[in-house]
């Protein structure tokens, strides 16, 4: 018998680090290795002959659906293709303190790839140690239209010193907006009434090339200190 003769059979003959895309989805997709033939099919149908971890990384569940899969199987390959991503950022574990607008692009990393904004706010100690971060506001397709009470809510609630704020861009271009630097002069503002100042607000691109990772409104001057 070939010894690659399934996609199992090359999984584990390869290692999974040098697998194929189509055989890893394969794996991932069948219940039972008699369900390998029909899985290969089906990751060929989802990613196409051109595959490439980008087509992966924005599949969605209706694509998925539409390849006939049930909402239920559609969301559980996704769920698994999350808990990759979550493993792939978890090695450095959460940052103990802030030094600088990376280590908030890498706590936030999980966000690059949602199809809405989500906007999220790190709240820091006296001595920009991380007390906790949390997603505040999740917005459409294109905007995320936050509020400063959603923002410092959080920040008075758990005592916070100082805040920085983050949001991903959905297009992959972390190049901010008329309305990105409005919202962030005006948490500059609030934050310096409420004595919890703004240190930053970063706005994470999708990473493909070093350009789109993320930009830094503390570094581009519209916050100042």
């Amino acid at each position: 018998m070939d010894p690659t003769a399934n996609a199992f059979a090359r999984l584990t003959l390869a290692g999974a680090s040098s697998a194929s895309i189509h055989d890893l989805l394969a794996v991932g997709l069948a219940k039972r290795e008699a369900d390998l033939e029909l899985a290969e099919a089906e990751a060929r149908r989802i990613v196409g002959s051109g595959a490439s971890w980008i087509r992966v990384r924005d599949i969605s569940a209706a694509e998925l659906q539409g390849q006939g899969m049930s909402a239920f199987e559609a969301w559980r390959c996704l769920a698994w293709m999350e808990i990759g991503r979550r493993l792939a950022t978890a090695n450095k574990g959460m940052a103990n303190s802030i030094e600088g607008p990376e280590d908030v692009a890498h706590l936030f990393q999980h966000l690059r790839n949602e199809k809405k904004e989500h906007f999220g706010v790190v709240l820091l100690d006296a001595k920009n140690s991380v007390l906790r971060t949390t997603v505040v506001h999740i917005g459409s397709l294109t905007a995320s239209i936050v509020s400063p009470r959603e923002v410092f809510r959080e920040a008075i609630r758990d005592g916070a010193a100082s805040i920085i704020a983050v949001h991903n861009h959905p297009s992959g271009d972390p190049t901010p907006s008329r309305e990105d630097i409005a919202v962030t002069r005006q948490l500059v503002q609030v934050g310096e009434l409420l004595d919890i100042p703004l240190l930053d607000h970063v706005i994470l691109g999708d990473g493909v090339v070093p350009e789109r990772e993320f930009c830094s409104l503390q570094r581009e001057g519209v916050i100042h200190g």
